[in-house]
């Protein structure tokens, strides 16, 4: 092959050179490919970030292989188009305070995972549920004393986008926001990974974490961090006692995705009915989401959620010869509906209960859902929250604890109708998002400063209680906050939660309120 011109005669001059400035050239050039090569990663890496949105405090940017959008919003940006309405109100109302009071303001971040992703956990319309809570503390919170009436609250939506894979980028977001003022960060929604090291991420760094649905119990004594939902353990307490009387056998479904705190802890939970004197679990039946949750593409998505509903569907039949059992679900709300999907024409003869964990709002009510429910299939679980579940607080003998949850309930459900009238509740989203928000508040103005420091609000934690307890929507919340004898200084003390049955119409009814003490159930 004949060398070309141009390259023959830099091969002369080069080795006329002497041998010293040999080695320069060969370092220059080196060097020139060296820089060549990072201003091209440099390049794909701004294209991979590029800005959804950099505008004020909104910081949103295209993360992960699938370049969705991570960060935080004042309301200017909308993570999806069923969020624009929310947000909106939202945005209005950050720049109230911030125009009126520009010295006499903190931020609260609300995190979720927010994606349109089919194989998400958390469905957008719990998303929706959840920003209005929030927005619906922050607004009562800056027009009524909430342990006093100063800073005043401005509200920021975050994103650590599906399955909340994208956590790092968003903790990141949080952390750099100084010019925003965040005093905490309430939300998170789902017990996976991904969560728990944004929370460990962000307490690590001082910033006090409220939690309004995770319950897992690997979240129950993290420094800087507490939740207004009772704990899987409690929960599923809770549910044993409720099935126990009934059943002394059990089927146990399980899923077997370690890197689902939830879906873990309901199986640790559950295989406690077999301790009861009596009782007996009969039969196992696994299942593993991993693939699913750890899926990168569409083609990836669709092929591991046909894996998982392929192999529910196959349990139908093996539930049905071990009757009469009742089924302890340990799983995501979203696969409970292809277990009772599987026995629309199967088992016709007999009576199936599935009983399950608080994730079971999260399952998408659909026409065909409604249509399995018909019939013989019934589905309970432990829940977070329900507005009826006050509902007997009038009566006589009613505890203190109940006449408080009732006083926290309508003052919120006042302010909720007030803003979105008609706006439905069944699910305790909504509850839950405003609990968690009016704690984050409650520790903020207990520092008695105008803009305290995230440390100082996490220092609050503990004194919410007695008489700085909280009387949120889904009952009293009050914490120790005691993270070192203690192994559930993150949980709330003595928090009840509801027994609900998901009814023909995709709706829940309470069935029982639980109080994880020594009072008596009520229902």
């Amino acid at each position: 092959m004949r060398v070309p011109r141009a390259l023959r005669t830099y091969e002369q001059w080069y080795g006329n050179l002497p041998r010293p400035m040999r080695a320069a050239v060969a370092a220059t050039v080196a060097l020139g490919l060296v820089a060549a090569l990072l201003g091209a990663l440099v390049a794909v890496d701004r294209v991979r970030h590029r800005p959804c949105m950099r505008s004020g405090a909104t910081t949103v940017t295209h993360e992960g292989a699938n370049g969705e959008c991570v960060g935080i919003t004042d309301g200017a940006y909308a993570f999806d188009p069923r969020m624009r309405g929310v947000e909106q109100r939202v945005r209005e109302e950050n720049r109230a305070v911030t125009r009126e009071h520009p010295k006499d303001y903190v931020s609260v971040v609300l995190l979720l995972p927010i994606s349109d992703h089919s194989g998400s956990i958390m469905s957008m319309a719990s998303i929706v549920e959840q920003v209005r809570g929030a927005y619906t503390a922050q607004y009562a919170a800056n027009r009524q004393s909430v342990e006093g009436v100063a800073p005043y609250i401005r509200l920021l939506i975050g994103s650590d986008g599906y399955q909340a894979n994208q956590w790092k980028a968003a903790t990141e977001t949080i952390e750099h926001a100084t010019a925003q003022h965040v005093a905490a960060v309430t939300g998170l929604g789902l017990s996976l990974d991904g969560t728990s090291r944004a929370v460990r991420e962000l307490t690590g760094r001082g910033i006090p974490v409220v939690g309004a649905t995770i319950t897992a119990d690997s979240f129950s004594n993290i420094r800087n961090f507490v939740r207004v939902a009772p704990s899987n353990q409690d929960n599923m307490a809770a549910a044993l006692s409720y099935v126990q009387a009934r059943y002394p056998r059990a089927v146990l479904v399980e899923d077997g995705n370690a890197g689902d705190s939830y879906d873990a802890t309901l199986v640790s939970g559950f295989r406690k009915f077999a301790a009861l004197p009596h009782h007996r679990i009969v039969d196992v039946e696994p299942f593993d989401t991993t693939r699913r949750d750890r899926a990168v593409s569409e083609s990836d998505q669709a092929d591991a959620e046909q894996e998982v509903a392929t192999r529910i569907s196959q349990m139908a039949l093996d539930i049905c010869a071990q009757q009469p059992a009742v089924v302890l679900f340990a799983g995501r709300g979203q696969d409970v509906g292809v277990l009772v999907h599987a026995f629309a024409t199967t088992c016709l003869d007999k009576r199936i209960e599935i009983v399950s964990g608080d994730d079971v709002p999260n399952l998408a009510v659909t026409p065909q859902l409604r249509r399995d429910l018909d019939g013989h299939v019934e589905v309970d679980y432990a829940g977070v929250a329900h507005p009826d579940e006050w509902d007997f607080a009038d009566r006589p003998g009613a505890t203190r604890d109940e006449q408080d949850g009732a006083r926290g309930f309508h003052a919120f459900d006042q302010t909720f109708q007030q803003l979105f009238p008609g706006g439905a509740l069944t699910d305790g989203n909504t509850m839950t998002a405003y609990d968690a928000t009016l704690t984050g508040v409650s520790a903020i103005r207990l520092t008695e400063q105008r803009q305290p420091p995230a440390e100082a609000v996490a220092g609050e934690l503990g004194a919410l209680q007695g008489a700085h307890q909280v009387l949120g929507a889904s009952g009293p919340i009050r914490f120790t906050a005691n993270y070192q004898t203690s192994r559930t200084g993150s949980d709330p003390v003595g928090k009840a939660g509801p027994i609900l049955r998901l009814g023909p119409d995709g709706s829940p009814r309470v069935l029982r309120v639980t109080w994880p003490s020594a009072a008596p159930p009520v229902g």
